[in-house]
């Protein structure tokens, strides 16, 4: 796998399923500006809240292979790996997938990861233990603390200025 930091505002995103891994996949890219639709028979209070505030779209229906044909991200999230191996299946080549019932039939991971104002700290297993992604990304968490940021904007500020003619 090729690590990759991806631009995702004003991206279509499509997340299948409705439930608590859905709704954390879709929380930072929300934050990044994508546009988000969910498409899953039921969803939980967090997702369904957030489409009556209308930040992201829900269909309130199983997922066909027309809801994501012109995804640029789509997520196969529901609690059925039969589905998530059809999604899988019948995306594009050219889309990014993120299956996370089997993270070898998609082309994308999503690692754990934190920002510290514009750094931005990832950490893999390629899908072999999730869970020490996490405890590796908590430690990183301790060692890059807030006061990176500041030191990280004074970095770019300086950059800046080299750049200026």
């Amino acid at each position: 796998m090729f690590p990759l930091f991806v631009r995702m505002t004003g991206k279509k995103v499509v997340i299948a399923g409705g439930g608590r891994i859905a709704y954390r996949r879709l929380l930072p890219l929300l934050d990044e500006g994508a546009y988000i639709t969910v498409i899953s028979p039921q969803a939980i209070d967090a997702i369904v809240h957030l489409a009556e505030q209308k930040q992201i779209t829900w269909h309130a229906r199983p997922i066909e292979p027309a809801d994501y044909i012109d995804a640029f991200l789509i997520i196969a999230a529901t609690n059925d790996s039969s589905v998530n191996e059809q999604i899988a299946a019948h995306a594009s080549p050219n889309q990014l997938v993120n299956v996370v019932s089997n993270h070898l039939l998609g082309n994308v991971h999503v690692p754990a990861f934190f920002s510290r104002g514009k750094l931005q700290i990832a950490v893999t297993t390629g899908g072999a233990s999730p869970t020490l992604a996490k405890q590796i990304k908590k430690q990183l968490e301790q060692q890059f603390d807030e006061s990176f940021a500041k030191y990280v904007d004074e970095q770019y500020e300086k950059r800046q200025q080299r750049k200026e003619p």
